[in-house]
This record gives C-alpha cells, structure tokens and sequence, in this order.
C-alpha cells in the first residue's frame, strides 16, 4: 500500500507540475559555482517573486533539458518524481549553461479581470482591445501556455559565454556574472524565433543571502537588450512574457486556447566580494 500511496503522490505532483500556471518557471541551481567533474543540480521551480514550489521530473512535461558548456550540447535526461529534476556533470572549466523546454498546457480564466491583471502585469494591456475586437468571450478565457528556463553554473573560473540554444523565446546574457565585474552593468537580450525581441518587458528579481526578493522592471531597446546593475552575492531571476494569437495547431491541442504565452527565465547568482 505504501508503494501506491507514493506512486499516487508522484503521478499528482506530475500533473501539478504540468499545470503549473500564471506564474514563473525558473531553475535554481543547488550550487551556483562548482569544481570539474562535480555533480550540478537544479530544482525546477515555479511561484512568483523568486518563491515558488519545486516541481518534479516529468516525461510528459520536459521537451527540452540540456547541458551546454564549451564542449557543446549534452541532452538532460531524468525518472519521474527526480528532485531535483536536473542532474547532470560538470565536464569541464568554464561557463556551463542548463537548459529546461517545457510542454504546452492551458489555463482557464474565470474571470476576466484575472486575465486583465495577469496582462497588465507582463506588459500586454493592448491584447485587451484585441480581445474584443476578435469578439471573443469575457469568461471563461482558455490561454495556453510554455516556459523556456536556462541558468547559468560557475565550472572552476567560469570563463566563458552564453549564447542563443534554439529556444522559441529565451534570455541570453550578453555579460558573464562570473567574470564581469560587480560594479559594472550586467546586459542581456531577449530572443523570439531567433531575432531580437525588442519593446518588451523584462522582469527582475534580486534575492539577497537573507532571502529577501526586490522586484524591478526594464524595456527592451531595438536590439532587445537591457542593462541592469547587480550586488555582488546577490541571486537574479529575469523573466520577460510574450502573449500572441495561438496559431491552427496550438488551438486544436489546447481545445479552444485563444491567447497563447511564452515564458523566458534566466537565472544566476554575482559571486560576493572577496
């Protein structure tokens, strides 16, 4: 009985964690800077204001899991219930990217001012007219939507570059957090269908070592970049959402989404001073 009670938790927490909905979707390394050759781990999170659940390992909900560093891609693979869910090597020094691809899943509103206020948040306020002027239903408004997570682990020196991955929407960071120094801007860009994003907003949560969580906001310029200024033991959690008209496919898998959202999450931690 034991052994289905725990199978029963397990299948409950995957369905949690594929319908996970409204809020961000992050990966928290266990440690942020590590040695060649030792473990990395991450916990799957998903919350608001860099606080959230941990979510599992799911088949049904990982597309993408992978590991890039300077020898190139190595796919992530897990068993359902894995927690953290990924696990992988360091291989060698450098700047060592992890890389999380979710499936899509749908979330209904009841309420049209749930729906406003998440719009309002990220930035999409206009998508209201267009909801109208698409003479679609106040309530009850079906959205799909996909999260896109990297995070960024210190090997040894951490020497190195982030770069696109091939992810629909994604944040890249255009300064290593490692080996740039503290008291300079840090920039990222944000990437959709491999071309700059740029007009969007881009969301920022700073954790100090105490836990506490600041919450900042920038645009991005033509180039789909912004700059940030960081604290040095400081973690970062960046987030930026675009919202779109789900194409043919998306509808006909969701069973009705009219709006669909795709969520981008960086994440990285400024090493103290020493």
């Amino acid at each position: 009985m034991a052994f289905f009670s725990r199978l029963s938790l397990i299948l409950a927490l995957g369905v949690a964690s594929a319908g996970a909905s409204a809020h961000e979707v992050w990966l928290e390394p266990e440690n942020w800077v590590v040695a060649e050759q030792e473990p990395v781990t991450a916990r799957l999170r998903n919350g608001e204001y860099f606080e959230g659940i941990e979510l599992i390992w799911n088949d049904r909900s990982v597309v993408r899991a992978e590991r890039w560093d300077n020898l190139g891609v190595q796919p992530i693979t897990g068993r359902l219930g894995d927690r953290p869910a990924l696990a992988t090597t360091a291989e060698r020094d450098g700047l060592l990217t992890l890389l999380y691809k979710s499936s899509i899943n749908t979330v209904d509103y009841t309420e049209y001012d749930k729906f406003a206020e998440f719009l309002a948040e990220k930035g999409y306020e206009a998508i209201l007219q267009q909801h109208a002027a698409r003479r679609l239903p106040q309530a009850p408004i079906r959205e799909a939507y996909s999260r896109y997570a990297k995070a960024l682990v210190a090997v040894g020196s951490g020497q190195g570059a982030d770069a696109p991955r091939g992810l629909e929407i994604e944040l890249v960071a255009l300064s290593n957090p490692y080996t740039t120094d503290p008291d300079a801007e840090m920039r990222f860009q944000a990437v959709y269908q491999g071309k700059p994003l740029a007009d969007n907003q881009v969301t920022i949560f700073a954790k100090a070592p105490d836990g506490t969580v600041e919450t900042s906001y920038r645009t991005t310029d033509d180039a789909g970049t912004v700059s940030i200024d960081t604290v040095p033991g400081h973690a970062y959690l960046i987030d930026t959402v675009l919202v779109r008209e789900p194409n043919r496919a998306v509808v006909a898998r969701t069973r009705g989404a009219v709006w669909e959202s795709l969520w981008a999450s960086l994440t990285f931690r400024v090493p103290p001073r020493q």
